[in-house]
Parts: structure tokens; sequence; C-alpha cells
């Protein structure tokens, strides 16, 4: 097989590296269990192959959608390049139940949990695993915290252990612990404790929804960290956290994934917000990106909402990121391959540690200026993609110098750009 590093070669040579090998022959290797890279820094597959998480927040699946619907939700987002669904386990509120009118537990007994309602869970967990799709499962939920903690932590141990134990076969499955719940939330810890004990070796990850403005860099007991922002947080706030997470990339040795903000706008005018934070996110070190939309709570309409609620371009975002080593790549935060300050604070810059490849994140139609001497390398080759369209120009061959003034080839004023730079020699 080919390695991605001889595929980037043919990309930055001009070439599709999509045509230039065919998998179509290929057996598909099972990517499961998962497990976190010996650096810290992303998620390996099974066979110890970067995986490049992309996640779908679907908090209400089990609420809200039958088996079949369930199974329909999979198979669309599956066919949008997503590879991860994120889902509560349990209903909003405990006064909640499932599609089937079922609660998870008989009389709100922890201890007791209803066989007919965890058998609807197994179901999609296998239908996910059936896909190659990662579930990440939320145990519990902030508005439980006080059933838990009036029934005590042995009860919290069993709830913890059956749930282990009926999904212990499945491979597929990424346990996450609420951030809140397992710092304030005595018995909640006591469930994710049962968890790791039954299903030593998977990954458990926690979920942060604080706003960013709430820098928080704990050290975390978990694997990995999802960070979904909530509904209060602002764009400008959104960049902040990406921002703030460029800082701490240098010591944080788990990996992480930030979702996009909850725009309040109609849902077709979220989509260049999306882009934009996505490219922000992967920029910023992440292990890959979360998407969040209206989709999270499946409204009567979400199978219509699905095909344009800005995850129509995850496509373009996975095939340009699979054909870089992005697990290698690391954002520079000062970059001095930007000398000015306009471009410095607009564009985003992820590069090899060897400095012979970058990436350049361009969230509108504009002209940069590029110190090529801060690179490696006598000569360059430059690809522009369109995040918007998919579709890739060839760029021009520039030498070792630091004032180049360089252009996307489309005067397009809305779109967004991508640009990537690789040394020839």
């Amino acid at each position: 097989m080919i390695s991605r590093f001889a595929c980037l070669f043919l990309i930055i040579s001009g070439f599709s590296a999509v045509q230039a090998i065919d998998h179509s022959e290929q057996p598909i290797p099972d990517k499961f269990p998962l497990r976190v890279s010996i650096d810290g820094r992303h998620i390996e597959d099974a066979s110890g192959m970067p995986f490049l998480m992309v996640a779908d927040v679907a908090w209400q699946l089990l609420r809200k959608l039958s088996y079949e619907d369930g199974v329909k939700y999979f198979d669309i987002r599956k066919s949008q390049s997503f590879n991860t669904v994120l889902v509560q386990v349990l209903p909003g509120l405990p006064t909640q139940r499932n599609f089937y009118k079922t609660a998870p537990f008989i009389n709100n007994d922890i201890s007791k949990p209803d066989k007919a309602y965890f058998d609807h869970l197994e179901k999609i967990v296998a239908a996910a695993s059936t896909r190659q799709l990662a579930i990440g499962l939320v145990i519990t939920g902030k508005n439980w915290n006080t059933l838990f903690e009036t029934q005590g932590a042995e009860a919290g141990t069993l709830y913890g252990s059956y749930l282990a134990g009926r999904l212990a076969k499945y491979e597929n499955v990424i346990w996450i612990i609420n951030d809140e719940l397992s710092e304030n939330g005595g018995n909640a810890k006591s469930v994710a404790s049962a968890v790791r004990t039954r299903n030593a070796g998977r990954i458990i990850a926690s979920l942060a929804t604080c706003s960013p403005t709430a820098e928080n860099d704990k050290v975390s007991p978990t694997d990995m960290k999802f960070v979904i922002p909530d509904s209060t947080v602002t764009v400008s706030e959104y960049a902040s956290l990406a921002a703030w997470q460029k800082t701490i990339w240098e010591n944080n040795r788990q990996p992480f994934l930030i979702a996009n903000s909850e725009f309040p706008r109609e849902i077709t005018d979220q989509s260049a917000l999306i882009r934009n934070q996505a490219y922000q996110s992967i920029m910023s070190s992440a292990a890959g990106f979360c998407h969040q939309s209206t989709i999270k709570n499946f409204h009567p309409t979400w199978k219509v909402n699905i095909l344009r609620d800005g995850a129509e371009y995850i496509q373009h975002f996975v095939k340009i990121l699979k054909g870089i080593p992005w697990e290698y790549m690391r954002p520079e935060s000062e970059s001095g391959m930007l000398p000015d300050s306009a471009d410095k604070a607009q564009v985003g810059v992820f590069a090899l540690s060897n400095k012979r490849m970058a990436m350049l994140y361009l969230p509108e139609t504009r002209s940069i200026k590029v110190d090529f001497k801060q690179l490696t390398g006598n000569q360059f080759r430059a690809v522009w993609y369109s995040p918007r369209t998919g579709k890739r120009w060839p760029g021009a061959e520039y030498e070792s110098v630091s004032d180049a003034i360089i252009s996307p080839p489309d005067r397009q004023p809305e779109w967004d750009w991508i640009l990537l730079i690789g040394a020839k020699n």
C-alpha cells in the first residue's frame, strides 16, 4: 500500500491521491477498539493507524428515534464521512422515557435497570458497530445527579457494572463521563469506576459543556476530552477557545475534540461558520472535529435538516485531512510564515515540526504574504482547496523568499480556503 506521505507527494505534485490509489479490492479492517496514541495527542484504530475522529452530537437519539430511524440516521451520517456519534444513555430527565415509552430503571431505582430499555440501547450500539461507527455513550447526566446521590454509591456501582457488562462485547463503545459530575458527584464516580473495571482498556472520555470563557485546563483522569459548547457560547468566545487550545497544546497529552457552537440562526445559515470552526478545531491540535446542530434533538424535521445542517461539508474536511499527515502537524500560534499582522490575526497555520509542509486556513478570499524562509527547503509547491466545494487547484511554485504574495485561484468573496504548501527539495 502506498504510504500517506507518498500520497502527500502526489498531492503536492499536482495529482489526486484518490485517483492514484485504488482501494476497491482492499478489505476494510476492523477499526475497534480505539486507543490513545503513544504521544497522547490523537486516537488510533486497532491496527495502530491514526483515527481522525469525526463525531456528531446525537444526544436524544434513544428518546426520540425508533430503532429503524436510528439506523437511517447512522447511514446518513456515515455517508457524510462521520465515524463517531455521541449519545446520552439516559433521558434528559428522570421522568422521561425512550422512544418506546420505557424508563431506564424500574421505579427510578438505579440498581434495577429495565431490561427492555437497555435491549434497545444494545441494538443501537450493535447497529453502529455493524457500520464501523464508534459510539460515545454519556453514562449519566446533570439532571440525574440528585437521584444518584440519594441512592448511594452501591446503586451507582450496580448500574455501571450492568451497563458495561451488557455492552462489553461491543468494541466500538467509548464511555463518556460528564466533567461536572465526576468532580462534584461522588456517586456518579462510582458508576464511572464500575464501567472502567468491567471494560478495562476501552477509552473513557470526559465531557465539558461549559463556556470556553471559563478556561479550565485541569488534568482529567480520563483518556480524552470532548468540549461541547453550550447555547450561550458566541462565535468570538469559540475563537477564544480554539486560540486557548493552541497555546496549551505543547503540554496537552490528552486527545480532545471541540464541537462547533450552537448558532442562533436558521439552520441553512450555519455552514460557513461550521467549516470555519471545524478547521479552527483541527488546527488547534484536536484529534478531529465534533459536529453539533439541531439534529441532536431530533425534531420532526430532522430527516430534511440532516442534509443541510452544515454536515454536507464534512466530506470535504475529511478528504483534505486524510491526504496529509495531520497527526504530526502542530499549530503555529506565532507563525513567522505570515509577516503581516492582519494575516496573522485571521489565517490559521498548521505545520510539520520539520517545517517541510504547512497548511493554512483562510476564512475568506484574500491575498496573503508568506515568508517561505520560515519553512525548510529551497523550492515549494502550493495546492489550493475549497472547503465549500471540495475542488482542488494546483498552485504555483515558489522559491525560498520572504515576501511572496499568494492569492486564491477564485475570487468568490464568501469562500474560505485551504492552502497546502510542501517542499519539493
